[in-house]
């Protein structure tokens, strides 16, 4: 198992749904999760309620990205897990997406945590010892219609958390996906679209799969997939 004391462990979009289930729980296993997301008055607020360090930080900007990940690792030390969370949401027909819509979906969920994993890998690798889970969806292990872009965001994750894991296992870090199903989050909601969520797994439940991951560190639990058994219909 991992000794957890003193671990600090960055959780992007960390303001709500998994991220913040997330980081309520690697406190009460005894890391030192470290809240981030892009709204300063949330970060603020639930890093106050939740007894934590907490930074704005867009993980579409490299700027705050290379920024943050530095202060975060000068006030309190060596970064050891990273859980890449923060994600969008987009659903629609191809065609009626804007250029926008598209580079906005892929900056947040594909670079965001490509750039994230960048910025903390050379010191995990360096001191031989450190995980990542990114965050990815049961929406990389199936195609459907009406999801194209966001499918295609997390597809690509799918296969950069493969390569990362076989070339970095050998040197002592653990990269590893977390593939949800249906959440009970303001994900939908955010990007106007109409879900029920009454079958859907809570952020409670994934966190508590996420921390499990995290908390033994002898172990790559590679591609890890669940929904709720209520979302079997």
């Amino acid at each position: 198992m991992t000794n957890t004391v003193e671990k600090t462990v960055i959780v992007t979009g960390a303001t709500s749904g998994i991220g913040l289930a997330v980081v309520c729980r690697l406190k009460d296993a005894g890391f030192l999760p470290v809240l981030t997301g892009r709204n300063a008055d949330k970060v603020a607020t639930l890093a106050e309620q939740n007894g934590v360090p907490g930074y704005v930080l867009d993980v579409a900007s490299e700027h705050d990205i290379s920024q943050v990940t530095a202060q975060i690792e000068k006030e309190h030390g060596p970064v050891y897990g990273l859980v890449n969370n923060a994600g969008i949401w987009l659903e629609g027909e191809f065609v009626d997406y804007s250029a926008s819509d598209i580079r906005k979906v892929m900056d947040i969920n594909t670079m965001g945590t490509m750039l994230m994993s960048h910025a903390v890998l050379p010191a995990m690798v360096k001191r031989g010892k450190g995980a990542i889970i990114n965050v990815v969806s049961t929406g990389a292990l199936y195609t459907r219609k009406m999801i194209s872009v966001y499918a295609a965001s997390k597809w690509a994750i799918r296969g950069f958390t493969g390569c990362l894991e076989v070339e970095y296992a050998p040197k002592g870090v653990q990269v590893m996906g977390f593939y949800p199903g249906k959440v009970a989050s303001n994900m939908y909601e955010t990007a106007g679209i109409d879900r029920n969520l009454d079958v859907a797994m809570t952020p409670e439940q994934a966190a508590k799969m996420i921390v499990t991951m995290l908390d033994d560190d002898g172990m790559v639990w590679s591609h890890v997939s669940g929904r709720s058994i209520r979302d079997y219909v």
